[in-house]
């Protein structure tokens, strides 16, 4: 025991000096390593696994100003400030209720531009369930609401029912 307690600071100097080697190795390499990840995601770049496909909102505004489309707000009820005008609510929590308010305006072989607040996989759920009822063509604005306020789309206060 007492060979122990005489090693013991040489053993603490030297673990004292790894750890100081350690660490300023670390910072070395923190210091000259390149940037390696974008800090915001590029969605061009990133495949989003969608049951339907983007549309962009250029397009999309094309298909609204030639009534080519029936527009879905798939958003929350806290969040339906603004909406496209003439665009229906469907949502995934409670989309058979939706659909059966608007199956006096919305058919399976309509065209369906499905939008919500900015990110499209939420959007996508609610594209999964009209696909799984029979609609064939149905298309999620990219960039949500968001982006069609800011290509300067028509948007109302509260959204109606035709």
């Amino acid at each position: 025991m007492s060979r122990l307690s005489l090693n013991a600071p040489t053993v603490m100097r030297q673990a004292g000096v790894l750890l100081a080697i350690v660490l300023a190795a670390s910072v070395i390499s923190w210091l000259v390593r390149p940037d390696r990840l974008a800090l915001q995601a590029n969605a061009e770049f990133y495949a989003l696994d969608l049951p339907a496909p983007l549309v962009s909102v250029d397009d999309a505004l094309v298909a609204y100003e030639e009534g080519l489309v029936v527009f879905i707000d798939t958003r929350p009820e806290a969040s339906l400030d603004d909406a496209i005008p003439g665009a229906f609510i469907v949502r995934a929590t409670s989309f058979a209720d939706d659909l059966d308010e608007v199956r006096d305006f919305v058919f399976p072989e309509d065209p369906l531009i499905l939008y919500g607040a900015d990110a499209p996989v939420p959007v996508g759920d609610v594209a999964a369930l009209f696909l799984a009822r029979g609609h064939a063509e149905v298309r999620i604005l990219q960039g949500g609401l968001a982006a069609w306020q800011a290509v300067g789309g028509p948007v109302e206060g509260e959204v109606g029912h035709d």
